[in-house]
């Protein structure tokens, strides 16, 4: 009896919903520390990609050179305020602490994966029977807590962006819960948060959806829709109406608006050709783990059929959890719908490049969503199933193969952050050096002029690695200008034969001038000459912008730099229509600063 009593008291436990969000909370807590283990071994603290274009733009805005609404147009692709919001609180508030805002962006990962957990939890409250039952739903919620922190998604824990961008996520689940729970009619005051998402509405679309809000309003529309087709009418279906005409109006004025500021690679190009279809794929299977981890032992097809399988699966779920009047939570629905969606829109966009285009990892934070989402509708789906044993091992081989795939994921990066530690090492000396090259350019993914105009902000305002450094607080407007220079034009400055100049006496870094010779001139050979030494020597060609060294500021001292014609030098077809008194046409100065030495 005493034995039966303990049993009894050990399956409510396991059955008991508090049981399931505890272990729910502490998978999330689990992966959201790993996930900080990870940034501590990585360490990215480099400002790279979009950030530094939007760095410069920023500076703009508050400058009144940019207005707020092309500083909001930032593209088709990527019309909000979101991240420049997020970028203006890095810069006013902790000095553009890169390393800091990758570690918030763990935080709002964490708060999204725990709203998927308690949803599931709770839509699974009334389905618990035995403890195998049990030990599912704690299984589900692992995973799910798992896929959202998965390191497959690196990319997005390493740039400082990756916040906002999660911010976004964290907003549309958040929507999506919500809303669901109005169709469902188990709201106590529906019509107060009917208002309330219409509310949010407009701002959820015009400053923190950007492309994706295509998708979000597509998912939202389309259980909008189901809810009131006969055979699954859902209970509150009406008080999801305002919320949607919200959205509607909210995404009229989102496309009138148009494109305001063009940004590279952001222009409207669609992408079909008879891959399509397979490329889609790819771009769903790389939810599985991170590619380079799959490929580097197994096929890469694999990964198209890994898309294929959660594609049919979702599919299957879908149609029987019709077959049956959609009972529970609408939820996992609006997660495969957006996922989808996205999936479609990002091999439309980035097909062209083929299966690597759309299995880049900033895409895993929105497709891996329709990944959860499968996984929840499946496993409630098999539960519903009259073979219990059939359906748990059905369950469990599903479970473990996305957990292997995304185990392997962890140990790949996992091993892989010390080299992308030295990757952002590499990046910061490549910032301190003013992007001197293309190929510095290209380590930050950013165009080149975007990356000198960021990190000029970032000198000029002690920003990032530049914080706590006012010796590297240097500008080509202190340069002063001795005799042999002519008046300040538009294009820059003109140099006669012979020119002085004194670099700044607070700065302690190198001056790089860059000099351009008209196509029309003569080669022009210039010599830089400092306390009577020679110490340097370049040829300038026609119609090119060459770099010349001026050495290290610090010092009153003035540099000589003669400018002489070479016609031995010049290309067949140059010259002759010149004036011999003009050196060379100063255009602009880079900066670069030696890596500073850590405390």
């Amino acid at each position: 009896m005493e034995k039966s009593t303990r049993t009894r008291k050990g399956e409510n436990t396991w059955s008991s919903p508090r049981f399931h969000i505890a272990a729910g909370l502490l998978a999330v807590l689990l992966f959201a520390c790993m996930h900080q283990v990870y940034l501590s071994r990585a360490h990215p603290d480099a400002l790279y990609m979009d950030s530094l274009r939007l760095l410069s733009q920023l500076q703009q805005w508050e400058a009144g050179t940019l207005s707020t609404l092309d500083f909001w147009g930032q593209g088709s692709s990527h019309r909000g305020f979101v991240n420049q919001l997020f970028l203006l609180a890095n810069v006013s508030l902790f000095d553009l602490d890169v390393l800091l805002f990758n570690r918030l962006t763990g935080v709002v990962i964490a708060a999204v994966s725990l709203i998927l957990v308690l949803a599931w939890c709770g839509d699974n409250r009334r389905l618990q029977g035995s403890r195998m039952d049990a030990v599912t739903t704690v299984g589900v919620s692992i995973t799910i807590a798992g896929l959202c922190h998965s390191w497959a998604g690196f990319e997005l824990f390493t740039l400082d962006l990756g916040l906002p961008l999660w911010v976004k996520n964290l907003s549309f689940v958040a929507f999506f819960c919500t809303h669901a729970w109005l169709l469902s009619g188990t709201s106590r005051r529906p019509l107060l948060w009917s208002i309330a998402l219409a509310v949010t509405a407009p701002v959820v679309i015009l400053v923190v959806g950007m492309g994706w809000n295509f998708a979000f309003v597509g998912a939202v529309f389309a259980l909008q829709l189901l809810a009131f087709i006969p055979a699954w009418r859902a209970a509150g279906r009406w008080y999801g109406v305002l919320p949607c005409v919200s959205l509607v109006a909210s995404m009229a004025l989102y496309l009138a608006s148009g494109n305001v500021t063009q940004t590279p690679g952001n222009a409207d190009v669609v992408s079909l050709s008879g891959d399509t279809p397979l490329i889609a794929l790819y771009a769903l299977g790389a939810t599985l783990g991170n590619p380079a981890m799959i490929t580097q032992r197994l096929p890469v097809w694999l990964i198209a059929l890994g898309g294929a399988c959660m594609l049919v699966g979702g599919v299957l779920a879908s149609i029987t959890w019709l077959r049956r009047g959609a009972p529970g939570s609408r939820l996992p629905l609006y997660l495969i719908t957006y996922g989808a969606l996205v999936a479609v829109s990002v091999t439309l966009a980035r097909g062209a490049a083929g299966p690597g285009g759309v299995m880049a990892s900033r895409y895993y934070m929105d497709i891996v969503l329709g990944l959860i989402g499968v996984v929840w509708l499946t496993v409630r789906e098999l539960r519903a199933l009259d073979r219990p044993r059939t359906a748990t091992a059905l369950v469990w081989a599903m479970l473990a193969v996305i957990g292997l795939s995304h185990l392997g994921t962890f140990y790949y990066e996992w091993r892989a952050a010390p080299y992308r530690a030295l990757a952002f090492a590499d990046m910061n000396r490549a910032l301190l050096n003013s992007v001197p090259t293309e190929d510095a350019a290209a380590l930050l993914q950013s165009p080149l002029a975007h990356a000198r105009q960021g990190v000029e902000v970032m000198r000029a305002r002690q920003l990032a690695v530049y914080e706590g450094h006012p010796e590297m607080r240097c500008s080509g407007a202190e340069v002063h200008y001795g005799q042999g220079w002519r008046r300040p034009e538009v294009q820059g400055r003109w140099l006669n034969n012979e020119g002085s100049l004194v670099l700044p006496a607070s700065c302690a870094c190198d001056f790089v001038a860059d000099f351009y010779v008209p196509q029309s001139f003569h080669a022009r050979r210039i010599e830089v000459r400092r306390e009577g030494s020679v110490t340097g020597q370049w040829t300038l060609l026609p119609g090119r912008t060459t770099s010349v060294e001026l050495g290290k500021a610090g010092t009153r001292t003035p540099i000589v730099l003669l400018a002489t014609p070479s016609p031995e030098q010049s290309p067949a077809g140059t010259g002759g229509a010149e004036d011999p008194t003009m050196g060379a046409l100063l255009t602009s100065y880079a900066v670069r600063c030696a890596v500073p030495a850590t405390p």
